[in-house]
């Protein structure tokens, strides 16, 4: 799998800012790449050229530039990691995916939202995940350090696989745990065949699980992996693990190029409260 040198980073004004930087340059630092710092200047319509008599609005991209340079400064000790920073007007959705293909980066790294307001994804990190051809970063939570502790929600398909694949790369020193949880199927109602008896099936469907994670963990080398009886709600369980353990990123596999997400990554990009990896192939 491809190594990780060139990452675009897009921030926004808000405080919360700081932290994906600090994010970003912590993973640019493991990995000895090179950042590009993307600030989208989102013009509203009123202050584009006016035909009602009123002046323009003047941006101040230069003054924006310094804010952020001085940011990076106080956050990169020693000037250990290199960077880029670009300022544009436009759409962030918009500049995000332009700068990422104009400079050929081989991941992104956001912000998860600018209000404050939890299980809340903002509009652009939305769009991003759900459209991006890049594995893209999302920071939820203040940086204390490297990443230490990553649980990876499996289905044993080839994108969840590589996703793990891509955590080994990018954060080499990190315990990686993965889990897969299963619908156990109950029968009832006015229309179930009396006298059938599912518990056969859910238990051949355990073991299978269980062979499975384990043949999975020794072929990527990682620790013993974790199977939940997900009852009648694997999303629910899934997110109910990875909220209660002491996690700091959850990992998970995109389908790919214009594929929207599935129910069950994206229940977990909105409502797991670590950092959140969605690689892409």
């Amino acid at each position: 799998m491809k190594e990780i040198k060139r990452i675009l980073v897009g921030i926004d004004i808000f405080a919360k800012s700081n932290n994906v930087l600090k994010r970003a340059i912590t993973v640019a630092r493991e990995n000895n790449a090179t950042l590009f710092v993307v600030y989208a200047v989102d013009t509203p319509w009123l202050s584009i050229p006016s035909y009602f008599g009123s002046e323009d609005v003047q941006v101040d991209l230069k003054g924006i530039k310094k804010k952020i340079e001085k940011k990076i400064q106080v956050l990169n000790n020693k000037d250990e990691v290199p960077y880029i920073i670009i300022i544009k007007e436009g759409s962030p959705h918009d500049i995000l995916s332009y700068e990422a293909k104009l400079l050929k980066v081989d991941m992104m790294i956001i912000g998860a939202n600018t209000t404050g307001k939890k299980n809340v994804l903002g509009s652009t990190a939305e769009k991003m995940v759900h459209r991006s051809r890049l594995p893209v970063l999302i920071v939820k939570n203040a940086v204390k350090d490297t990443y230490k502790n990553i649980v990876a929600p499996t289905d044993f398909q080839t994108q969840s696989k590589q996703s793990i694949l891509l955590a080994k790369i990018l954060f080499k020193s990190a315990t990686i745990k993965p889990v897969h949880s299963f619908e156990t199927i109950y029968l009832e109602g006015p229309y179930t065949t009396m006298g059938q008896d599912m518990t056969p099936y859910n238990e051949a469907a355990k073991v299978c699980a269980k062979r499975d994670i384990k043949k999975l963990t020794k072929n990527l080398s990682i620790e013993k992996g974790k199977v939940l009886d997900g009852t009648l709600n694997n999303k629910k369980a899934l997110v109910s693990y990875i909220n209660k353990g002491t996690f700091d990123l959850t990992v998970i596999g995109s389908a790919g190029l214009h594929a929207h997400l599935g129910s069950m990554a994206s229940s977990i990009i909105r409502d797991s409260k670590t950092d959140v990896l969605v690689f892409v192939p």
